[in-house]
């Protein structure tokens, strides 16, 4: 069974290396966001699902769980930017990297505080448990695109616009 933090780094280096085809395509030819917009909202999807309630169940102290929601939002909010945005103008390139540079304290945020402090407030099996969960329910939202696609624009704004409970009660997945 993989360890929750095993499994959020994999995704964080599937978010990284997808930011990267998408940095060094050549900007010349119509640049396709997809990928990388695909890759970091299946993460904030299932981040929001199962990392956060355990974090809130395990490690929740004062203002953490305002403050992991306040991260979370600003986060969806520029990915939903960048959806929206040109990817033929001079200025997606400026934004994309702006948008990286805010996810990548995100990212090692996540690692240095919540994960390991989740992971020493839980016993060994429960991480591996919650690590699972994890990876079920990105599946489980990947599934319908094959191992390695993505969806259509439109389908991927409406999964990206979707409240977090009613995607919950789509997918069949209840906490």
């Amino acid at each position: 069974m993989p360890h929750i933090s095993d499994v959020v780094r994999a995704d964080h280096a599937l978010i990284k290396k997808a930011f990267n085809r998408l940095i060094e395509s050549d900007p010349a030819r119509p640049r396709d966001a997809t990928e990388f917009i695909w890759a970091l909202g299946r993460f904030l999807i299932v981040e929001d699902l199962v990392v956060t309630p355990a974090l809130e169940h395990h490690v929740a102290r004062g203002g953490e769980a305002h403050c992991r929601v306040s991260d979370y939002d600003s986060v969806n909010t520029t990915l939903r930017h960048l959806q929206q945005l040109d990817k033929t103008d001079n200025a997606f390139e400026k934004e994309l990297n702006a948008a990286w540079d805010e996810l990548e304290l995100h990212l090692a945020q996540e690692i240095v505080a919540d994960l390991e402090r989740l992971e020493k407030s839980m016993a060994w099996p429960d991480a591996d448990r919650l690590g699972t969960k994890y990876e079920r329910i990105r599946d489980l939202l990947q599934k319908p695109y094959g191992k390695e696609g993505t969806p259509d624009p439109e389908t991927l704004a409406a999964i990206l616009g979707t409240p977090r409970q009613e995607l919950m009660l789509r997918i069949g997945v209840f906490g």
